[in-house]
């Protein structure tokens, strides 16, 4: 008898109890994954004694027992095992991970990437064992959520609503999480107000905190704060790509023209390819600024130790890519150890520039497949979206470092040298868009500089970036469309194309929302954080550009961010709620629909200016 006679002789003695077994590890599964999330967030959020660590640990390890088994059994009940394999390699990866970390951990006494991590320097590997026990339960309850495909009864909803909900539910959770005793070393834990506003920050890639984070957290408190962001920065730049992929499963085609809001139109039939790149070139991007930034913090200071230095590269590495700002760096890139650090301030920049570009413009820019193409058919050039991200982006890039050469060249840029100066004003110009960290002072800058800065948060990064603001699109057809009309045009151009009303129309829309939003944000403001302002410690100035800088979800401060009031602090999580989500969105959610579009009233005709 040949093995694969033996095998269909088995498949055949199995079939009646397929249905019965492998629904009842389905249920299991649901059951398992439940609890393992439950001892994890018991185990690291609370303080343990030595048996009730063990007793995690033991829970743990049987969870991983029973997804190794659950993956067997799912392979036994297959008629071709080679088939399964290869359509389930990712988690058969895992699963063979887990086999061999779980032998040698329970037979050889350790984890086999110990000695490794060790050869390099990391003389405490324990904190880091810890981050691949949640990440394995993590990855494998995320894989078996989105194996299983059924969207459909959520894809009734609309896409914006499922955005909003998942920044919402994010936001909700890491701060629930972030107050848990053992993530901060504040005694109690972290409030309620602070750790919210911590955790919309991170989820909103925007950068403020009314605590630093590199004092007030601990090291699990700083791993929470980096899943946020790179959670929160992932879910902006391809959720439109993901939404299009899963479309299939219940998305009515009502709903197409609220998903290219967030993803470029010619992405639709290429969805799938395209949020495999997403994912992928962004974890490419971050991986390579990792490794700059390990070279470049160098071994000096607090960076004598490896595993921090390691810690800190991936941190900001993450950080800086998803234009997050947020640091775990006591004073952040103005820390001694890394304020003259020219070559750390350009990897930095690189990072959120390219976060902040978008990856739809970035894949149009540098993939090879286009690169030839052009270079065969020189007539082709960079698509139209693409064309107004990049000369917009430079645009404003160069205006910002003139304009800060120019009035700080005297006091902040005082000492430096010039290629310092240089790259000093660059780096401000562009963190002031969409990163949020900066390596000036921000309260020491003067008025023609924050006015400046104000305008650049105001317009933000590109679309579908991690940046925030009306964003570089939205400008761009403004500008034309006031061009346009100044020459008396009938239609809206720009680098030779015609913009369509409608996005005239959803361009000033947007722009209107945002106007709006920041002037009823700095009016609460005003009102809630009187008595700061009669302290003369800051002025209206300071609350202005605080919530601009929340609602572009840039994350620059004067300081004035841990000295808010309770409604103060609740009023900047709204702004970057929204500045997150987007203006147009919520609007497109809370807006009356009309049941017909097929008409028009007669023209009407009044004074203009």
């Amino acid at each position: 008898m040949t093995i694969r006679e033996f095998r269909e002789r088995v498949n055949l003695f199995i079939y009646d109890s397929k249905r019965s077994v492998l629904g009842t590890l389905s249920i299991l599964n649901v059951l398992v994954s439940l609890t393992a999330i439950g001892v994890l967030v018991y185990n690291y959020g609370f303080e343990q004694t030595a048996d009730s660590k063990e007793m995690c640990f033991r829970i743990i390890e049987s969870s991983f027992g029973f997804y190794i088994l659950r993956f067997l059994i799912k392979l036994l009940y297959n008629f071709n095992p080679l088939k399964f394999l290869k359509s389930n390699w990712f988690e058969g990866t895992i699963m063979l991970l887990l086999i061999v970390e779980g032998f040698n951990y329970n037979f050889m006494g350790g984890m086999v990437l110990k000695p490794i991590f060790k050869s390099i320097g990391f003389t405490d590997f324990g904190a880091f064992s810890t981050i691949f026990v949640q990440l394995f339960i993590f990855i494998i309850i995320l894989n078996n959520l989105f194996k299983q495909r059924n969207f459909k009864p959520w894809m009734k909803i609309h896409p914006g609503w499922l955005f909003t909900i998942s920044i919402a539910a994010m936001t909700f959770i890491g701060g629930l999480l972030l107050m848990l005793p053992e993530m901060s070393r504040v005694e109690g834990g972290l409030p309620f107000m602070d750790s919210m506003f911590l955790s919309m920050s991170s989820t909103s890639v925007t950068g403020l905190s009314t605590v630093d984070i590199s004092q007030a957290l601990t090291f699990k408190g700083q791993m929470i704060v980096l899943i946020l962001i790179k959670l929160g920065g992932l879910n902006t730049i391809a959720f439109g790509a993901l939404m299009l992929v899963i479309a299939k499963f219940g998305v009515g085609i009502k709903y197409h023209e609220v998903i290219e809001d967030f993803v470029n139109r010619d992405s639709i039939l290429k969805a799938k390819s395209m949020l495999t790149k997403i994912v992928i070139w962004a974890t490419t991007f971050e991986v390579i600024g990792v490794a700059l930034l390990f070279i470049g913090f160098g071994s000096e200071g607090q960076f004598q130790d490896s595993g921090n230095r390691f810690f800190q590269s991936v941190f900001h590495g993450v950080s800086g890519f998803n234009n997050a700002g947020l640091s775990t760096i006591h004073g952040g890139l103005m820390h001694p150890d890394v304020i003259n650090n020219t070559f750390v301030h350009t990897i930095v920049f690189i990072l959120f520039f390219l976060g902040g570009f978008g990856m739809i413009y970035v894949f149009d820019i540098f993939e090879i497949r286009r690169l030839r193409e052009r270079m065969r058919k020189p007539w082709k050039t960079i698509e139209f979206g693409t064309k107004i991200s990049l000369y917009f982006t430079l645009g404003l890039l160069l205006l910002g470092a003139v304009v800060f050469m120019i009035f700080e060249w005297n006091t902040s840029l005082e000492g430096k040298g010039t290629l310092d100066r240089l790259v000093i004003a660059l780096f401000e110009s562009m963190t002031t868009r969409n990163a949020g960290f900066n390596v000036v002072d921000t309260a020491s800058l003067g008025m023609p500089v924050m006015i400046v800065f104000l305008f650049l948060m105001f317009i933000g990064a590109s679309s579908g970036s991690a940046g925030g603001g009306i964003r570089t699109s939205t400008f761009a057809i403004i500008w034309a469309s006031v061009i346009s009309t100044i020459r008396g045009k009938k239609h809206t151009e720009l680098f030779r194309r015609t913009i369509s009303n409608d996005l005239v129309m959803k361009a000033f829309a947007v722009t209107m929302f945002f106007v709006v939003g920041n002037i009823v944000g700095p009016f609460v403001l005003a009102i809630s954080e009187a008595d700061l302002l009669a302290s003369g410690k800051y002025e209206f100035m300071d609350l202005v550009f605080e919530h601009v800088s929340a609602a572009s979800t840039v994350g620059l401060s004067t300081g004035i961010t841990s000295e808010l009031s309770g409604v103060g602090k609740f009023v900047l999580i709204v702004a970057m709620f929204i500045g997150r989500v987007g203006t147009l969105t919520l609007a497109y959610l809370v807006g009356k629909r009309v049941i017909s579009k097929n008409y028009k009233y007669p023209y009407g005709h009044t004074m203009v200016g």
